[in-house]
């Protein structure tokens, strides 16, 4: 649902009863959705051990910034404007979740550093996964080199 505001509010968000209101700096659009709270199943438990072994690993500051560098060129390419990364982090997990489809062996709960290297997953660099096709060639994609 689009918002409006009449009366020059500008920037709300937040929750409102059963309302919660958005605002997207990046994109400059207001939206408003309806609360829910979901229902906890064991998939909920699942995707969250998931992503406490993902950000477990820690990755350095310079692989943080080839991932802002990667989603910047991404977002800025004609085909993807109606599906932007946003965000590195969106893009960190997007990666590790790629990774565990295309190898069998890796499990996310319980992956580190030294499997990640020891079996020369293509998560190592930004250019490793577009090498291997877990990610689409962006613009200057062959720099993007800085370890995990």
């Amino acid at each position: 649902m689009k918002v409006g505001y009449n009366d020059g509010m500008g920037i709300l968000s937040g929750k409102f009863k059963e309302i919660v209101y958005c605002y997207s700096r990046k994109y400059g659009y207001k939206y408003a959705r309806m609360r829910v709270y979901p229902t906890l199943t064991s998939v909920n438990e699942a995707i969250g051990s998931k992503s406490q072994g993902i950000w477990r690993l820690q990755p350095s500051e310079a692989y943080k910034q080839d991932l802002r560098d990667y989603v910047q060129a991404f977002d800025g390419m004609r085909n993807n404007y109606r599906m932007p990364l946003r965000s590195w982090s969106c893009l960190y997990t997007k990666l590790m979740y790629l990774v565990e489809r295309k190898y069998p062996g890796v499990d996310l709960r319980s992956i580190t550093r030294q499997y990640i290297y020891d079996n020369e997953l293509p998560c190592i660099s930004i250019r490793k996964a577009v090498e291997a096709g877990l990610l689409t060639k962006v613009k200057g994609w062959e720099a993007l080199d800085n370890p995990l």
